[in-house]
């Protein structure tokens, strides 16, 4: 757990503190405390407008993954308020096409032999049901999902024989199937070599367009961040900064991340931005 006792207490930098109407997900003064353990979230207000693209960022430890199970309906006992397309999380879980999700470590066994199809294919029972034969019109969307994420030449493949870029876009595919509102993906591009995180960044905005999807996206990789979000929100405990990446300036990061901007991308094992060097650090 990161060390946040030093962290710098000043109110975050928001754009859009009030609602406005449309937002996808709205978090009002939400906080929770693990039981006997320390406070994972404080007073967090976060809004996410529908069709925008949101990245969420921070150190290990800084709260993502309350942030994640408290949206996706997961975690319960917080203060505050929290709403899913104007639903509470448990509803909007119960619903099965609002929220795709996309972890971090998918359970999928990687030697069955499915084909591609059949593992996207996977992301319907939540809307049909188990044992429910498949709409055409659902299937024929999933031919549909399979093309825009670039492998519908791969559908007839086992998934095991996909490279871990193509294995990765097949689970996006399989949360995208079931047409949901809010697509949320936890550290896509973890291990996905350099090729497939290029094209995975690359198709990002093809998704938020294509499929009409709100995307949020945790991740360390800043690159993808910076590059492919329209806003980005920077946890650690408490909301630092919620506006636009080019806003984002090398002090906010640092009080963040409790290092230089240099220091950080050396740390991520990625190469800091152009330019990066020539502005001063804190």
């Amino acid at each position: 757990m990161t060390d946040t006792s030093n962290v710098d207490e000043r109110p975050a930098q928001y754009v859009g503190l009030e609602h406005v109407g449309g937002e996808a997900i709205c978090l009002d003064g939400v906080s929770y405390r693990y039981p006997d353990g320390p406070v994972a979230l404080e007073d967090i207000n976060l809004h996410v407008s529908t069709g925008s693209t949101l990245a969420v960022v921070g150190p290990n430890g800084a709260g993502k993954t309350t942030l994640l199970k408290i949206i996706l309906g997961q975690l319960d006992g917080y203060t505050g308020r929290v709403r899913v397309m104007g639903m509470t999380p448990a509803q909007a879980r119960r619903q099965g096409t609002v929220i795709g999700w996309v972890p971090q470590r998918p359970e999928v066994d990687w030697s069955f032999p499915a084909t591609t199809r059949q593992v996207v294919r996977m992301g319907l029972v939540g809307k049909t049901g188990m044992l429910r034969r498949h709409a055409r019109d659902d299937l024929d969307y999933v031919e549909h999902v399979l093309g825009v994420l670039k492998i519908a030449s791969l559908a007839d493949r086992t998934i095991g024989t996909l490279s871990g870029g193509q294995q990765q876009r097949a689970i996006v595919a399989r949360a995208l199937a079931p047409r949901p509102s809010i697509l949320i993906l936890d550290e896509p591009t973890v291990g996905v070599d350099e090729p497939g995180q290029m094209i995975f960044r690359e198709l990002l905005d093809d998704i938020r367009r294509a499929f009409n999807v709100t995307p949020v996206i945790v991740s360390h990789d800043l690159r993808t961040a910076l590059a492919s979000c329209q806003r980005i929100a920077c946890l650690n405990r408490r909301l630092h900064f919620h506006d636009a990446p080019e806003n984002l300036d090398d002090a906010m990061l640092a009080r963040v991340f409790h290092c230089t901007v240099d220091g950080l991308f050396s740390a991520l094992g990625q190469t800091p931005p152009s330019g990066a060097a020539d502005r001063p650090t804190p």
